[in-house]
């Protein structure tokens, strides 16, 4: 049986483990430091509502509308995000670990310091975002459009970038080993000092791409052909 959704007296408490809030308005409320862990919050409008430091681990939020919300410190690990509207949310060291993001619009947020390891962000529209220094280990970006994002120093080890975008994308001292980024378009990508060890780019697009300094070892070229050695660029 559904549980029923909370009366206001309960929202304003924040102790909301395992409520149904499914399709509310919740834009006056806030939710900082909140205990919404297991909450149902799809189809919810929480356009700029404050979740600094909630609890959402294991939460629902397929369909909802967050755009401009804040999620600073936020535990969503273990969340459902679907379809999400996330454009401009603030993840700043958020915890997202096994999250599903799937087909997400998650374009110009901020994710620095944030640890995403083995969270699933593919189809989603992650244009202009920034995971500097972020944690995204055994990620799964395929079909994500990271073109014109900022990626220094995070690191996407063993991470999924199948016929993704990363057009003028930059990833300054990126931590890329063992990725696979088949198919994918790195065209004008910053790669400069990045870990690119046992990381496959077999037919990728790497037109005007920068390698300045990377470390490349064992890595596999667009042409399938296996490289050793530091490059500037690559010409096929």
């Amino acid at each position: 049986m559904a549980n029923l959704q909370p009366n206001i007296d309960t929202i304003k408490s924040g102790n909301l483990v395992g409520a149904d809030l499914s399709g509310m308005d919740l834009r006056s409320y806030k939710f900082r430091k909140a205990n919404l862990k297991g909450a149902n919050l799809s189809h919810c409008n929480i356009v700029e509502v404050d979740f600094w430091g909630a609890n959402l681990q294991g939460a629902t939020l397929d369909n909802a509308n967050a755009r401009l919300a804040s999620m600073q410190g936020a535990d969503l690990s273990g969340s459902m995000c679907v379809e999400v509207n996330f454009w401009g949310v603030n993840f700043k060291i958020a915890n997202m670990s096994g999250a599903v993001l799937h087909n997400s619009t998650i374009a110009q947020a901020d994710l620095p310091g944030a640890i995403c390891d083995a969270a699933n962000f593919s189809s989603s529209n992650m244009f202009g975002v920034d995971l500097r220094l972020a944690s995204l280990k055994e990620c799964n970006f395929g079909k994500v459009d990271l073109s014109g994002s900022r990626l220094d120093s995070a690191n996407f080890t063993k991470s999924n970038f199948r016929n993704s975008e990363l057009i003028n994308a930059t990833a300054r001292g990126v931590d890329f080993s063992y990725c696979d980024f088949n198919s994918a378009n790195l065209e004008d990508a910053n790669l400069r000092g990045a870990n690119l060890s046992h990381a496959d780019f077999t037919s990728s697009n790497l037109r005007d791409a920068s390698f300045l300094d990377s470390i490349m070892k064992n890595t596999v070229m667009p042409d399938g052909t296996i490289n050793d050695q530091s490059i500037r660029t690559w010409s096929n």
